[in-house]
């Protein structure tokens, strides 16, 4: 049996799980209570506790989703695009990502609304490759760093993998790039039900991922990284909450909290990438 015949195997094997886990999580979840009333009662209780903790939030929706297991490939046919670039020095680093420091900076960014100006750079071809796939994310960006997401499927793409991120000085300056993209992306199997963004919260609430006094500056829908094979990864639906603590260590820091949509699990922030086959294992 091949190579990659198993890394398939492994890879239907894991998504079989997933299913069953979450067909599990809703025949015990409508078991517990009579109704969705009483369920959603329960919800609300929770809710108001977690206001009673000094945790702060937007009410979350009720609603569920859906989304797909999306496939990408793992080669470095990019690579071989890096010459149509122009004014700017690009290296290939071995994670299948690109770094590049433009020779002439672009001045004059408004550094609250980069997206001005880097929008044109971005569409541009011979600044960026296959710019036209990717959106400014304003969530992700901070004041020195700003974010464009790739686009896939029905969303965008929470991951280094599938993301460009620009180098922005207080001075309004972009000095250069790193920039991730997924190549041949496709869809392993029809749509599948996701849990809501109200379950999402309260599933990290109840195990300790949301301290007290802490503030949700907000949530996402997205996909991220949930298994790399050798020559392919795979992509999930993912809750991302950002959160920002008002006391303690991390006080001011924003975080951000992983929730698997289809199943519930909690993901490890950056590490929540299984490896099979031996492959190897990078942060998100």
């Amino acid at each position: 049996m091949d190579f990659r015949r198993i890394e398939w195997l492994f890879l239907v094997a894991f998504i079989v799980i997933d299913i069953f886990l979450f067909a599990a999580f809703q025949r015990d979840t409508s078991g517990e209570t009579d109704t969705s009333s009483n369920r959603s009662s329960s919800d609300t209780t929770i809710l108001k506790e977690m206001r009673a903790d000094n945790i702060s939030f937007k009410a979350p929706s009720k609603k569920s989703g859906e989304g797909y297991y999306i496939s990408t490939s793992n080669d470095s046919s990019i690579k071989s695009s890096l010459t149509s670039l122009s004014n700017q020095t690009v290296r290939y680093q071995s994670d299948g990502t690109i770094t590049s420091t433009f020779k002439t900076p672009i001045t004059g960014v408004d550094t609250q609304h980069p997206d001005k100006t880097l929008d044109t750079v971005v569409s541009n071809s011979t600044l960026i490759l296959n710019g036209t796939d990717y959106t400014y994310n304003a969530e992700l960006s901070s004041r020195n760093t700003v974010v464009y997401t790739q686009e896939v499927a029905d969303g965008p793409i929470y991951s280094r993998y599938g993301e460009i991120r620009f180098s922005l000085t207080n001075a309004g300056t972009v000095t250069g790039y790193t920039q991730g993209y997924l190549a041949n992306v496709s869809t392993l199997r029809e749509k599948t039900e996701t849990i809501s963004e109200r379950k999402a919260l309260i599933w990290l609430y109840q195990y300790n991922q949301i301290p007290n006094n802490t503030k949700v500056v907000w949530t996402k829908l997205a996909y991220t990284r949930y298994f790399n094979l050798k020559n392919s990864s795979v992509y999930i639906p993912t809750w991302v909450v950002a959160v920002k603590s008002n006391s303690g260590n991390n006080a001011g820091v924003l975080q951000l909290k992983h929730v698997n949509a289809f199943t519930g699990a909690i993901l490890a922030n950056d590490s929540n990438v299984k490896t099979v086959s031996g492959s190897t294992t990078t942060s998100e």
